[in-house]
């Protein structure tokens, strides 16, 4: 990450700005966006309470909202001020409404649990409210300790928004990167006219046309504006015949719907959140110096609700992660920029470079839109916009915009609905980044900017239309591998009894075990010990070309004709056993599957063999070091690399 400008303090006399306005007539908090410098003014005036308790309030939104306080964005305040009204609204459905923080009883808070619990998000709302009161002045000790108590399963009700299916996936897509090719191909052929204009290959003379329309083009290039007529409110006359304001700017300008589809594909290759996304710099490290061989970006992003851990360093390279649903057809070229993050995120740096500049924005997506319409807040709130209403370019989207943007393809979801008479019908497809986030979770069962177990309990588990398929998916690579351990069989093991009988005759036991007579006494003398079993010939490995040196996981001892189990192995393979067992709840379910199903089976095998009295007296004998060793197993820091 980027180290940043230097911490200054402020100059003398410095003062902030003001927040909170309790004029006679007014109790307002104003609240600025610490991304973006977005502001809102939220007016406690509306609510009906005796001026104390509704400045109480009021000073206790403004510290929650401030800058020392937990909430940053502005959709995060305008909830935190809903929420306060939910609960302000029960404190004047009372006969004799509190008036003072010292009347409030922790009573009103179950009251208002009681009004909110049939929502999901029930738990998350009152610790919303309660996080925001232990900020109030002159609280009673038993309201107090009402706020700050544990609220229970905040989280076990959520259910997010599913993810696409395959081809709801492939359809969304493929209609964003048909959008942005064609934005590419369309900016690129009016540079191309630009490049030439500028460097003296068209002639006024000889292509007038050509020449006026470069003219043009360079106008809305450099400065986003072209000529007008006498009135101001349109083209100059000259102008009109080269095409409307709006195609001749975006000729040169990334439009609203382009950028949408950008930031849809950017969440999908990267598996970001979209307004970490939409508010992604362009500034950027090339930590391969522009010379590859593996070209990529490293990229400052901010997740804003995270405090003081909200920045974070993302690397976008130039590997394909193949964001297309299963099913494409046709193979894709390793150099598509579409189908990589470094791709995707350098196209829309160069398409955007000359709004960036013409608007002064250090953000990676800027765009021209022809019109916008006002502030879309209440009439008892006042709002400061980054953007102003209008033509000209912006470096946010709406929340709305992608909806909107999809909105127009007409697409369906997979899922029939029901009308009322309960027949099938079409249901429209919603587009979105949310979902679309969630859709890569679901594919690429990896963590982003989380960690595994929050992946695997947390986003997928929510995940109820993938809920079903990776459910399957999971039981057909369990069953697989079940299966595969089932044929394959165990490795051959050597019990104390056959022991004995070596101590006897060591010719004999060694030839029922297809071993020389050498490698029997290495592997009573614990010569040819790898970590789970002992290795009777490192140059015949089932995982190897014949005659070299085995290079595989010793993970994979377990599935190789070479392994042999002693009796003295079984401590560490019960704790490898026990080991893998508990990190089936510390990662996916499918990813569990693919690694861990297969040796599971088999340690299990091997454990029935020795018997229940054998792995007692084994489990007793299990030393912190054989627990060190099969952690640097399972990490793969004993494998070879």
């Amino acid at each position: 990450m980027s180290p940043g400008r230097q911490a200054s303090m402020p100059e003398a006399g410095y003062e902030p700005p003001q927040r909170l306005f309790l004029e006679e007539g007014h109790c307002v908090v104003r609240f600025v966006a610490e991304q973006d410098g977005e502001s809102r003014d939220f007016d406690f005036m509306k609510f009906g309470l005796a001026r104390p308790l509704r400045e109480s309030f009021a000073r206790a939104f403004d510290a929650h909202t401030g800058p020392a306080g937990q909430i940053k964005s502005l959709g995060a305040a305008g909830n935190c001020y809903r929420q306060v009204g939910y609960f302000i609204d029960v404190l004047t459905a009372e006969p004799n409404p509190p008036t003072t923080p010292a009347e409030l009883r922790p009573r009103h808070v179950d009251a208002f649990a009681l009004k909110k619990a049939d929502l999901a998000t029930a738990g998350m709302v009152i610790g919303l409210l309660r996080s925001l009161m232990v900020n109030m002045d002159g609280l009673t000790p038993e309201f107090a300790a009402k706020c700050t108590g544990w609220v229970p399963s905040r989280r076990e009700r959520l259910v997010s928004r599913g993810s696409y299916s395959a081809a709801e996936e492939k359809a969304i897509l493929d209609i964003a990167r048909d959008t942005v090719r064609t934005a590419a191909k369309r900016i690129r052929a009016s540079r191309e006219v630009l490049d030439r204009w500028r460097t003296g290959h068209i002639s006024e003379a000889e292509d007038p046309d050509t020449y006026e329309y470069a003219t043009l083009l360079d106008m809305a290039e450099r400065t986003g504006e072209l000529p007008r007529n006498e009135k101001g409110n349109g083209l100059a006359p000259w102008a009109v015949r080269h095409g409307t304001v709006v195609s001749l700017t975006s000729a040169v300008h990334l439009t609203r719907a382009e950028v949408c589809a950008i930031t849809l594909l950017l969440v999908r290759l990267t598996g970001e959140n979209g307004s970490t996304v939409i508010m992604a710099p362009a500034a950027h490290h090339r930590t391969d110096g522009g010379a590859g061989p593996v070209a990529t970006a490293q990229v400052d992003l901010s997740k804003p609700r995270r405090g003081r851990l909200r920045y974070m360093t993302a690397a976008l390279s130039n590997l394909p992660t193949w964001a297309s649903a299963p099913g494409e057809e046709g193979e894709l070229s390793a150099r598509d920029e579409l189908h990589t993050p470094f791709g995707l995120y350098m196209l829309a740096w160069d398409l955007a470079s000359s709004a960036r500049r013409i608007m002064g924005s250090d953000r990676l997506l800027v765009y021209w839109v022809p019109k916008a319409g006002g502030t879309g807040v209440a009439k008892d709130t006042t709002r400061k916009l980054r953007n102003k209403p209008g033509r000209g370019f912006r470096d946010r989207l709406p929340d709305a915009a992608v909806g909107e943007w999809g909105a127009g393809f007409g697409l369906f979801a997979e899922e029939m609905g029901e009308d009322e008479e309960g027949k099938p019908v079409p249901v429209p497809l919603i587009v979105g980044v949310g979902r679309m986030r969630v859709t890569h979770r679901a594919r690429e069962q990896k963590p982003v900017a989380h960690s595994k177990q929050t992946l695997a309990d947390t986003y997928l588990r929510r995940d109820k239309s993938s809920t079903r398929e990776y459910q399957k998916l999971v039981a057909d690579v369990l069953e697989k591998e079940v299966i595969k351990a089932q044929t394959v069989g165990g490795i051959r093991r050597l019990s104390e009894a056959d022991l004995a009988d070596a101590a006897k005759d060591l010719e004999k036991t060694a030839k029922r075990f297809g071993v020389t007579p050498t490698m029997m006494r290495l592997l009573i003398a614990r010569d040819a010990d790898t970590v789970l079993a002992a290795c009777t010939d490192n140059l015949a490995s089932d995982h190897s070309p014949p005659g070299e040196p085995c290079r595989a996981s010793f993970l994979k001892c377990l599935d190789c004709g070479c392994a042999r189990a002693m009796p003295h192995h079984l401590p560490v393979q019960i704790a490898a056993h026990d080991v893998i067992a508990e990190r089936r709840t510390q990662m996916t379910a499918l990813r569990w599957a693919e690694r861990f199903a297969f040796p599971f089976h088999q340690l299990e095998d091997l454990l029935d063999k020795a018997g229940n009295a054998a792995v007692a007296r084994a489990q007793t004998k299990i030393t912190d070091a054989d627990r060190d060793l099969v952690r640097q197993l399972l990490e793969g820091e004993l494998d070879q690399r």
